[in-house]
């Protein structure tokens, strides 16, 4: 079993960030700054494939899990990204407990999902661990995202679907789905926020989120999330560049 699973399933914390930049450089420096997970993100970053396998290589024996966020729903590609070995994969927008069940079933092979049984995949050691097929579900996290108002009231069915192992919340989208995007102070999108943590809090299942405005990492694992992801490599940089222009005026 992955180590961030492992983690989560003895009640653990985890910490993480969200790559953007589909360089393998930057992920093996994010690798080794000690993140338990970095969220790879293919559905608004530029990265594919191609860039995960390298970025895959990058974390090999840092102790940092790399899930995929993907960018739709799209079976073929999510067992491309299975067969190259992620260690977990993040489906964005599930508003519901089917859809949260179909994408449970694209990461196992039949007869409990439709995940085609290939050979020679970088998942196997290119064939030298035919154990993986056996293991392959315990080994993956399977993260759900919460992200408009329909998907927080299906919270409890969502929650209870058997293989979703972390649900995340995405507060962008969320604001935006009540029709205040990035107004993250006003008092309904709080209280959406809040509505969706309690909801998670009262399942049997983890939760995490980015850090909320105005908020720290610290602020949100008491505010009982689990995994929390500080910033983006995007976030990182901008911040470091203006701080470096600001002292010199």
């Amino acid at each position: 079993m992955n180590a961030l699973k492992r983690s989560l399933r003895e009640g653990r914390r985890g910490i993480g960030c969200i790559q953007q930049i589909p360089s393998a450089d930057v992920t093996e420096i994010l690798g080794g700054a000690g993140f338990d997970v970095l969220m790879l993100d293919q559905e608004h970053g530029p990265a594919g494939l191609q860039d995960t396998v390298s970025q895959l290589r990058a974390l090999g024996g840092s102790g940092t899990a790399a899930m995929v966020r993907v960018p739709s729903h799209d079976a073929s590609y999510v067992h491309r990204l299975l067969d190259a070995g992620v260690d977990g994969l993040v489906f964005p927008n599930i508003e519901s407990a089917e859809a949260a069940r179909a994408m449970v079933g694209l990461t196992r092979y039949p007869p409990r999902g439709s995940r085609g049984a290939g050979g020679g995949l970088r998942a196997t050691g290119y064939d030298r661990d035919f154990g993986y097929y056996e293991r392959a579900a315990d080994d993956l996290l399977v993260v759900v995202q919460i992200e408009s108002m329909q998907a927080v009231r299906a919270i409890p069915e969502i929650a209870a679907v058997d293989g979703v192992d972390l649900v995340v919340i995405g507060p962008r989208d969320l604001s935006a789905s009540l029709g205040k995007l990035n107004r993250f102070d006003d008092p309904e999108v709080l209280g959406a926020f809040e509505q969706a943590e309690r909801l998670l809090a009262a399942s049997r299942v983890p939760y995490g989120t980015v850090v909320y405005a105005g908020m720290t990492a610290r602020q949100m694992f008491e505010r009982g999330h689990r995994v929390v992801l500080v910033s983006t490599d995007v976030g990182f940089l901008v911040r470091a560049a203006r701080a470096a222009l600001e002292a010199l005026l």
